[in-house]
Parts: C-alpha cells; structure tokens; sequence
C-alpha cells in the first residue's frame, strides 16, 4: 500500500505543472509563433518548461545579470522595431544566455551563435581586427532580416525559428517527407522529421517564452523589469576613426574599461580596424553627452611601443601580435637575420597607423606639434614631467615621450 500511496505521489508531482488550456495568456503566446493552443497539451513541452523553470530559478534569463540589464533592453527595443514578435527576444537567450564570448563547437559566435559563412551573408565582417557576429547591434539586425526572410520562405514564425537552427534546406526536407508543416508532427521524437537538437531548441524558445507570461515568475526572478516592458535602446553608437583605443575611450568616459569592453566584444584587438571610413563603438546612452564633451580625435600618428619580451616568444609572434612586419622590427632594433628574442627584454615595435592596445611611447612626427599628448592620453602636463623631466611646450621631431607604465 506505502508503494501504491508513493507511486500515486510521484504521478501527481509530475503532471503538477501541466499546462492550463484556457490560460489566455499562454495561448497567445503560442499564437504569436502561429502555433495552435492544442500543443500547450505535448507533454516533451511541458517537460522542457519544468526544467527552464528551474534553472531560471537559480540562474534568471541570462548568464549574468550585467549582460540582462544592458542586452535585453537593446533586443527588446530593436525588435519592437522589426516585424518579429516580441518572443524573439528568447531565440537569442536559447542560443547564448546572452553570454557575449559563446561560441559553440561547431564555430558560431555570438549572442545570435552565428557561423561565420552565415554571418558573412547577412552582412557581418570578420577580420584580423573584428568579428561583428559578436556586435551585439549589428548582429541583432542581421538576425531579425534572416528570420524575416526566413518567415516570408515558409510562412509561419515556428517554422523560421525551426529553420534558423537547423538551415532551410533541412527544414524543406522534413517537411516534404512529413508532408506537413504542422509542428505536433515535425518535432515528433518517435518520426524524427527534424534533428532532436532542433525539436529541443523550438521547446525551449516556447518555454522561454511561455515563463515570461508568468508575472508573478518573473518578479520572483527580479526580471520583472526587464521582460515584457517596452524599452529605450541604452546604448548609443559613436563613429571612430581607424586605430583607437577602448583603453583611452574608456578613460574619456570615466568608466570601468571591462564595461566598455563588455558592449564592443566584436574589436577583436580592442581598437578600431583600419579603414578610411569611421568605425562605430557603442558607449552607453547616459554617457553621450560626456563623450561628446571631452572626446578629442588622435592628432599625433607615426609613434611606436616599447614591448617586453616574454619567456618562448620569437619575433613572428610579436610580428603578428602588432601587425608589424618582422624585417621592419629587426631593423628599427639592429637585429641581425639570425638573431632570436630574449625573455625580458625590451624592443622598439614602430607603428604606422596606430594599431596598438597599449601606448607608452609616443614619437611625434613633427617639431610644429604643440604638447596635445597629455590631452591624447587624459592627462596632463604636469603629469607627463613626472615621467619626462626634459618636456616642453614643444616637441622635437623624433623625440620620445613615455605616457605610460
């Protein structure tokens, strides 16, 4: 009979969370992906939302409740913008938890996890200096086109999500061998017409979503805030020229660099790349009027960096790191064809565009130029002495200035 009573006790537990049928609001959650209510009934749905229902429990949405505050409120506002139901936000929380360094196995990169021939289609570069699948706005607009246009291909908004995971070719497949394009039957386990990865992937956008119908849920969670409001983009874009620095930005803004860095993980160098044209960097919005305010563009070009050798270190790998050809660097430090680098020891790396992280050394090009390194640097003359005692108000051309440790 204590097995009978058990027995019956665990039964009840694990139909506690079935859906209610009539729940108005998770029925239109379900509309709003074109799916009938009928499929609040798959009990692999229900299984999947029990198991987000926890772990948002302990985790919330999103990897870090940073990211939450400044991600979610950018993807909400852009994709009100859009076509997209305001459920899309949770595609990109499936793909990533809005982590901003994911990278899946398979190579996708990013809060939207796209593969780099995918992203390169949708208009994203990926170079030597930037990866803008890991933009977070460039990357969110070229994920709503895909799944725009992967809508207006089949049709339902399902299917587009269906088809983002899994490409559309497959999806075209499995839905001529099923021979139908009714979801209870594509992301049947027992057929297999589409890969488990995506029958899982589609539950969990709907769990996600169907969560964030609960308010009691989500104040319980403390996302009350963030999920089902409709906000203001915080982030604002800022156009740079080729070869600044986040490290300086950061300084001009009077931030934490490891914030500013957080909303431009696509500069893979933390520096704009080189182009003619100028570059955005996002800042956040409460601080534009301060960028506007005290930011100056670079004048001085033509300096070089002092870099401390580490232990295994050859000179192809400083060649790379500064993208300074090896033949240049063996030249300006008098090193013969056959000489390697020691450890700890100090070598002159001249740069041409300024395409450096760290610069301690600043070489002036010109003995017309006026002291704006102290301005450059967010410093001050007085500042500069301390480290260069010889400073005037002028500098000669080639003549050294160390602005940095």
């Amino acid at each position: 009979m204590r097995w009978l009573l058990l027995i019956a006790a665990l039964t009840i537990d694990a139909y506690s969370f079935a859906f209610n049928p009539n729940d108005e609001k998770k029925i239109a959650v379900l509309k709003h992906f074109d799916i009938p209510a009928s499929f609040l009934n798959d009990p692999y749905l229900n299984d999947i939302y029990v198991a987000q229902k926890r772990y948002c429990t302990e985790n919330g949405f999103a990897n870090s409740s940073e990211n939450a505050d400044i991600l979610i409120p950018m993807l909400t506002s852009l994709i009100s913008q859009s076509d997209l139901p305001s459920e899309f936000l949770f595609v990109a929380l499936a793909e990533s938890s809005l982590d901003t360094f994911s990278t899946s196995s398979q190579g996708a990169s990013g809060i939207w996890q796209f593969m780099a021939r995918t992203g390169q289609l949708h208009g994203l570069k990926i170079t030597s200096y930037v990866d803008e699948r890991r933009d977070h706005l460039k990357s969110t607009r070229a994920a709503i086109a895909y799944l725009s246009q992967l809508h207006r291909q089949f049709g339902k908004w399902y299917l587009a999500i269906i088809a983002y995971n899994c490409g559309d070719g497959r999806l075209s497949k499995a839905i001529r061998k099923a021979g139908t394009d009714d979801l209870s039957v594509l992301a049947n386990p027992n057929k297999k017409y589409i890969p488990l990865e995506s029958r899982n992937y589609i539950r969990k956008i709907i769990a996600l979503a169907l969560l964030a119908s609960d308010q009691v849920f989500l104040e319980q969670i403390q996302y009350d805030h963030l999920i089902g409001v409709a906000s203001e983009n915080p982030i604002a874009t800022v156009y740079l020229p080729e070869g600044e620095d986040i490290d300086r930005i950061a300084a001009v803004l009077e931030m934490p660099k490891k914030k500013l860095l957080l909303l431009n993980t696509h500069l893979k160098r933390g520096i704009t790349p080189p182009s003619k044209d100028m570059y955005p960097v996002y800042i956040p919005e409460d601080k534009l009027a301060l960028f506007r305010q005290t930011y100056r563009t670079k004048e001085l070009k033509g300096y070089f960096v002092m870099h401390r050798t580490k232990a295994g270190e050859s000179l192809a790998m400083v060649s790379k790191k500064y993208n300074v050809p090896s033949g240049v660097i063996r030249v300006e430090n008098m090193m013969g064809e056959g000489d390697e680098l020691f450890s700890n020891h100090t070598i002159k790396i001249p740069i041409n565009r300024g395409f450096i992280r760290h610069v301690p050394v600043d070489k002036p090009q010109s003995a017309e130029i006026k002291i704006s390194v102290a301005k450059l640097y967010n410093s001050t003359i007085e500042q500069l002495k301390v480290k260069n005692p010889f400073i005037q108000s002028k500098v000669k051309e080639g003549e050294e200035i160390k602005v940095g440790d």
